[in-house]
């Protein structure tokens, strides 16, 4: 499960928080761009498993091969125009996963590392989990909020491109603080109520669902799905922080 973390954790900063948008564009449009995304995403990968890359090196390698493999064929599905742009996404990040899930099962039997390291210190997998759901609930859902808008959201506010505007950073930060006060906070306070952490992430979108009832119908309904996207997101996340906290406990 440990190194499953990492490579998930290697492939959401190389996937989201180290590929700028003109990076996307260039992926998309030939060779260069796509092999220095895929460049970057071995490079981030081999550094959170530096102390162990010795002996991980092929496991690297491979994943750094299958993310090549994915990226040639859902840039080839969005440009065919056969799918909507929320769907390329949901595929692209599910074949990832599941690419890394099949690698990691498959090297598990012959691979004689019994601990992974990130960036070379024992850390508890419980924090590697909290690490990845929170770039992904900042970042990735970054996109996913913006595909989800563009599929079903108010015409006037679908888009072609997502700027790194404020309303952006506050979409971030407030999935950001949903996901850190359901994980963080009960465990400060010593309750294992399976309600308080709902409560808390349900609590975080309220002001923009405030927010919302104050304006017009088209900015209304995207504040709610906006919201809504974002609480889905996070919740997902949180699931995936307890079972994978679980897993590696028993």
């Amino acid at each position: 499960m440990e190194l499953l973390l990492n490579l998930y954790l290697g492939h959401l900063l190389g996937d989201f928080v180290f590929q700028p948008g003109i990076l996307v564009a260039a992926k998309r449009k030939g060779l260069p761009g796509l092999l220095t995304h895929v460049g970057i995403i071995g490079a981030v990968t081999a550094a959170i498993l530096w102390a162990d890359i010795s002996a991980l090196w092929n496991i690297v390698s491979l994943a750094v091969a299958a993310h090549l493999f994915i990226e040639v064929v859902t840039i080839r599905l969005r440009t065919s125009g056969r799918a909507s742009g929320l769907s390329v996404f949901l595929i692209d990040q599910g074949l990832h996963v599941v690419s890394l899930v099949v690698l990691v099962w498959l090297a598990t039997p012959i691979s004689d590392v019994e601990q992974v390291r990130t960036f070379g210190m024992d850390v508890p997998a419980s924090w590697v989990a909290l690490a990845c759901g929170l770039v992904a609930v900042t970042f990735l859902g970054s996109i996913l909020v913006f595909e989800v808008i563009n599929a079903f959201g108010p015409i006037s506010r679908q888009r072609t491109i997502l700027p790194y505007d404020a309303e952006r950073i506050i979409g971030m930060l407030e999935r950001g603080a949903a996901l850190l006060a359901a994980t963080m906070i009960p465990a400060v306070v010593g309750t294992s109520e399976p309600f308080v952490p709902v409560a808390l992430l349900v609590i975080a979108f309220i002001p923009r669902t405030i927010y919302s009832l104050s304006q017009p119908a088209e900015n209304r309904a995207y504040h709610m799905l906006f919201a809504a996207t974002g609480l889905c997101l996070c919740a997902l996340a949180f699931a995936f922080i307890a079972g994978a906290t679980l897993l590696t406990t028993t």
